[in-house]
């Protein structure tokens, strides 16, 4: 009976420890990945020694997340060692084995995995991967310097840098007009006045110049081709008799038409910018931009600096991006913060009540905050819902205020107290002498 009962207890420890594995740790460095047990022996390995471009595209897929054949081989030889549970230290090497295999990845920073990376020249030569420490330092130079490269020009190549550069373009350019308009409706005045009074636009005002700068060869069909509308025509015609302007020679009027020619170009350029920016939010942000529109979207990647910058802002941050001078000035002075920075471009900001603007600035910030996260980590595209969420909000803050709060009470003025004057007796006994008549005399 004791002999049945040992060998029973015998059978099912057996089972038991059978069953059970041990955790094994991953190593990943540029020579391969090495799997390391709780002896810091190497188990299984996977080497891409010497093969540089092998060495780069697996660290570069590795640290998006993505599966390569280094690590399906990798998972493909712990599992054929028995073990499911693996250790890591670095995020997205966790992610691309969890993409294959059946594994059980887990991160936590460990001793074995530490203790190989202090020990890996050693380790590499006494398992044969290499034979001088020169070949190591040599290869490890090589992959560091192309990895770099990969990377410095996949961050050149990323498409919100491109939307970033393009939209300040647009305000550089927009500068650049303003300037330039002032400089020429200044000069031109001189010749023909009542023009820089009649037609407001700046774009209309370097057409019209642009067609014909001598006020007396003004025709209706020059005006037209201009896209001046026929009132405005009139009225341009019916003022040139009773104009008092000076004439000027031909080779004035022509530097003149030269400089309305290169502002009619300015204009054209910003255009093309405008359609460029719209082509490029639509791929990188179609959220943003289905809520806020393509230009105002581009100009909060380019305050945040990217578009991954962007979706980390808290959306408080998002609200007064482009505000922050006056931001700094409250912090400074105690005035009262600002409500929106260039989010006041949106047409649902500027055109509420003073009142409303702060509460319809915070809705739209929030949901800019979910639009670039988004945009950064999902393919989804849920701009359209998100911009109706928003219209709806608008439309229970402006029921929800309906009339402008009270005025504030001026604060009470605090009136400086003199100072009063201490009259302790002084310790300079001599010069009370002084000046009782005492102390030395001459």
């Amino acid at each position: 009976m004791g002999t049945f009962i040992r060998n029973t207890v015998t059978q099912a420890f057996n089972l038991a420890l059978d069953g059970f594995t041990m955790p094994v740790y991953l190593a990943l460095s540029a020579f391969g990945t090495f799997v390391l047990d709780d002896k810091n022996e190497v188990v299984a390995k996977h080497v891409v020694f010497p093969d540089v471009g092998l060495a780069v595209s697996n660290l570069l897929a590795i640290g998006e997340g993505e599966a390569t054949p280094e690590t399906d081989a990798i998972a493909a030889e712990i599992e054929k060692l028995g073990e499911k549970e693996v250790f890591v230290e670095e995020q997205m090497l966790a992610r691309a084995l969890s993409r294959v295999g059946n594994l059980s990845v887990k991160i936590s920073a460990n001793k074995i995995t530490k203790w190989f990376r202090e020990n890996q020249d050693e380790y590499l030569t006494k398992l044969g991967v290499t034979k001088t420490s020169e070949e190591i330092s040599s290869f490890r130079r090589d992959v560091a310097i192309r990895l770099s490269k990969a990377k410095v020009s996949a961050a050149s190549g990323e498409k919100d840098l491109l939307v970033k550069n393009a939209i300040d373009a647009i305000d550089e350019v927009d500068k650049s007009i303003n300037i330039l308009v002032m400089r020429l409706r200044e000069w031109y005045s001189v010749h023909h006045p009542s023009l820089s009074k009649l037609v407001e636009d700046q774009d209309q005002y370097a057409r019209i110049l642009r067609e014909c700068s001598d006020k007396e060869s003004m025709t209706r069909d020059l005006l037209v081709s201009a896209g001046i509308s026929d009132d405005s025509t009139e009225l341009i015609l019916k003022a040139i008799p009773g104009d008092i302007g000076a004439e000027l020679r031909d080779i004035d009027l022509n530097i003149i038409k030269a400089l309305a020619i290169a502002i009619d170009d300015l204009y054209n350029t910003r255009k093309e910018l405008e359609d460029y920016v719209e082509i490029v939010m639509q791929n990188i942000s179609p959220n943003m931009t289905a809520l806020v529109g393509s230009l105002v979207g581009a100009r909060l990647i380019s305050l945040a600096g990217s578009l991954k910058e962007l979706a980390r802002k808290p959306s408080s941050t998002v609200q007064v991006f482009g505000a922050e001078k006056a931001l700094f000035r409250s912090l400074k002075t105690g005035a009262d913060p600002p409500k929106h920075g260039i989010i006041f471009r949106v047409s649902e900001i500027h055109t509420a009540p003073y009142w409303q603007r702060g509460k319809i600035a915070r809705a739209l910030a929030g949901k800019l905050s979910i639009a670039a996260r988004i945009d950064a980590y999902s393919d989804r595209n849920i701009g359209i819902s998100l911009r109706e969420d928003f219209l709806k909000r608008v439309e229970e803050i402006k029921k929800q205020n309906p009339d402008p709060p009270p005025p504030k009470p001026p604060k009470p003025v605090e009136r400086k107290r003199p100072q009063r004057r201490d009259h302790s007796p002084r310790k300079d006994h001599k010069r009370d002498n002084r000046r009782r008549g005492g102390g030395r005399k001459y």
